[in-house]
């Protein structure tokens, strides 16, 4: 919501992206981290029990909507209704890494125990954070900020990302993982705090959940937007599980028949490490240039160069090039995923928007949906190795078969965007 009496400053952005920075981290710990850590301290890893960790730690992620609704509805006096669930979640989450720390067990098993145990408490808080993160920046950015805000917080959580996976893992050789998970604990305590420095707005009361809840689920016009939101990030979950090993096997690294955790080559590290650098500076550059377009031109613009450029970017993947041109191409892939991404937070945030008292509620149930549709391109992902895997053995063949599906399915997101009242998502349109 709009206050003229409230001023906005860029210190403000800076302390929401150290949060998102903070993230991204935590992303790359439990995905990249703790999964060599374990392959390389106890000889061994247990692929199964590493998929059952991971899919037991990011449970949290699938009931972001109760966040919402938390954050929206329980505020703490002068402190406002974000402050406190950033505040506690974070220190929590802190509190747990540096008690982990100090508990690293013996054995593979115990360790994959302890970490899931530890990555169920911490998601919980991290998802709670983001969740009063998103709601605060809707709160009191301004709408001409909207995509640029937005779009440099993602870039930092990329950065994050970079940082909690290639880095860490290179500090993991002069440092142990106790030093590492003390200095993240202080970090997701420290960074919360400093939103204590940032004024809040006055927002209405947060009353008549149910109505509202009603009035969302019942308006068409949501409806558009969260079928945009499904198909908008259905490739994200494929490009960032799949798209290193494709390069890697087109570069010759891997074996076309595949390679398995439990034989994992560590001498792979570093190519892998070069096409995930590269992917994660194009996100951040992607997040950025996406946030202008959005604010300076127009959100529109913003969503259609973001979705032609995915596609180029994708088959572009498909052509014999050497090594390092695959590499520039991952580059684009992620520059097009953060372009889309700050694309669509700038048109979700106007729609959040139209509910002030429940925009924290809203743009976590458009988020909700871009989670159920990356978890479907990852089911249609298996399916399609699975039948192609019964015609051609010719793994190339089978993952260009599947960048090309997904180029389809994304691009249905256009049809429901197109449907879109352009007078909510764009704000020079309602301005005049």
């Amino acid at each position: 919501m709009e206050n003229k009496n409230f001023e906005y400053k860029n210190s403000y952005t800076s302390i929401f992206s150290l949060n998102y920075f903070a993230q991204g981290i935590y992303t790359s710990i439990f995905t990249m981290v703790l999964p060599v850590y374990i392959l390389t301290t106890y000889g061994t890893i247990n692929s199964a029990a590493l998929a059952f960790m991971l899919s037991i730690i990011f449970i949290p992620a699938a009931i972001k909507i109760f966040y919402g609704i938390a954050t929206d509805k329980t505020p703490v006096g002068k402190m406002g209704r974000r402050k406190p669930w950033i505040i506690s979640s974070s220190v929590l989450t802190g509190l747990v890494w540096i008690i982990v720390s100090f508990l690293i067990p013996s054995t593979a098993d115990a360790a994959i125990r302890l970490f899931t145990i530890a990555g169920l408490i911490i998601s919980f808080g991290v998802y709670i954070s983001d969740t009063a993160l998103d709601g605060f920046i809707l709160d009191i950015c301004p709408k001409n900020q909207l995509g640029r805000t937005q779009g440099f917080c993602w870039g930092l959580r990329a950065i994050g990302i970079i940082f909690g996976g290639p880095i860490i893992l290179l500090f993991l050789i002069f440092l142990p993982l106790q030093v590492i998970l003390i200095t993240l604990g202080v970090i997701m305590i420290i960074f919360p705090l400093l939103t204590l420095k940032i004024e809040d707005i006055e927002t209405p009361k947060a009353e008549g959940l149910g109505k509202t809840l009603k009035l969302i689920f019942k308006d068409t016009e949501n409806w558009k937007l969260f079928f945009y939101s499904f198909f908008m990030q259905i490739v994200g979950g494929v490009v960032y599980t799949f798209l290193a090993l494709y390069i890697l096997i087109k570069g010759g690294y891997i074996n076309p028949q595949g390679a398995n955790l439990s034989s994992l080559d560590l001498s792979l590290y570093q190519p892998q490490a070069i096409i995930t650098l590269f992917i994660s500076l194009g996100i951040i550059l992607g997040a950025v240039l996406g946030g202008i377009v959005a604010d300076k031109i127009s959100r529109r613009t913003a969503v259609y160069s973001s979705m032609g450029l995915n596609t180029i970017s994708l088959l572009l993947l498909l052509l014999p090039a050497p090594f390092f041109v695959l590499i520039f191409f991952a580059f684009l892939v992620g520059l097009a995923s953060g372009w889309i991404f700050s694309s669509y937070v700038a048109v979700a945030g106007e729609y959040s928007q139209q509910y002030p008292e429940f925009d924290s509620t809203y743009f976590s149930i458009s988020i909700s949906f871009i989670n159920f549709g990356t978890l479907l391109g990852l089911v249609l992902t298996g399916m399609t190795f699975n039948i192609l895997s019964g015609i051609t053995s010719d793994t190339l063949i089978i993952f260009g078969t599947l960048f090309v599906v997904m180029i389809i399915l994304e691009s249905i997101a256009l049809i429901p965007f197109m449907m879109l009242n352009r007078e909510i998502y764009e704000y020079k349109l309602a301005e005049k």
